[in-house]
């Protein structure tokens, strides 16, 4: 059984930190669709058997199996119970939770001493963290000298259609994905943010590390989809039906989407077998000076 612990307190089994049960079977799905491409990650990072790896912002677990599966010794830790408990539970199924420490705990006030990690590895969390130059500095104080911190942050959105399907104004998926910006910077606005006007790159170098690099890492994905694929845009495009807004320039979108999403109508999307599953994923990686 892999530690399952609080940093800093015991870990009860109801906790506070609830997250909706919809969007933990979101990033379990995402994980699940976008596997080959964490593989594809770890090789580029090259984690090494018998390697010490922090997972900060683990999610539902993802990284922290392929990293195992390498042969790593990994501490995920994640500010939700929810994904610590989803993350235990993925560890056991692919039997190599004698490998893994799970902790709920804040990427931004780890318990851990300096120089503890390899590899220290967040993916898609620090935009998320009120300070972001401070959260990189924390990542890089428990990864060793020699060691590196990765971070997955940024790519490009995915797209799955045509730019014209034959129904309502073309290039539908790039509205959607600038009206998505729009509603994270106004979010990120009502809570007390630092602004970090730089880019992922300068970020690592800011923390404290050197010899920064990076890639993108695309997916391709050609009709007919997985039902994982399928299910996971779908949801993706879900979320726009359940949003309102007062000021909706989106409604002639909205419909288009329903449209393609109902499986009776002759323009059901997963009938098409033009459709191109595409993303990019961009990770960063800084090593800390010997």
């Amino acid at each position: 059984m892999p530690e399952h612990r609080r940093q800093g307190g015991s870990a009860t089994a109801h906790s506070a930190l609830t997250h909706d049960g919809a969007m933990l079977g979101s990033l379990a799905l995402q994980d699940r669709v976008f596997e080959p491409l964490l593989e594809e990650i770890a090789n580029w990072l090259n984690v090494e058997a018998g390697e010490r790896v922090l997972d900060a912002g683990c999610g539902t677990g993802g990284m922290t199996a392929v990293l195992a599966g390498r042969g790593a010794t990994v501490d995920a830790v994640d500010e939700s119970l929810e994904h610590v408990d989803a993350t235990v539970q993925l560890v056991e199924r692919r039997r190599v939770a004698t490998r893994v420490n799970v902790a709920v705990g804040d990427i931004a006030s780890l318990d851990y001493a300096d120089g503890t990690f390899d590899v220290v590895w967040c993916s898609r969390v620090l935009h998320h963290v009120p300070d972001m130059l401070a959260a990189a500095r924390e990542l890089a104080r428990v990864v060793r000298p020699g060691g590196r911190v990765a971070i997955r942050e940024g790519g490009f959105p995915f797209r799955v259609l045509p730019d014209d399907v034959g129904l309502g104004e073309p290039w539908i998926e790039n509205r959607l994905s600038s009206a998505g910006v729009g509603l994270f910077v106004r979010s990120r606005d009502l809570h007390d943010s630092s602004p970090y006007p730089h880019g992922w790159a300068r970020l690592l170098r800011d923390a404290g590390l050197d010899a920064v690099a990076a890639r993108t890492f695309a997916t391709d994905s050609l009709s007919p989809l997985s039902k994982d694929e399928r299910e996971w845009v779908t949801r993706q495009w879900q979320r726009w039906l359940d949003r309102t807004s007062d000021d909706d320039s989106l409604a002639p979108d909205r419909d288009t989407l329903r449209t393609l999403m109902d499986s009776d109508s002759p323009h059901y999307v997963f009938n098409r077998d033009d459709l191109h599953l595409r993303t990019g994923h961009s990770v960063y990686v800084g090593m800390r000076a010997r």
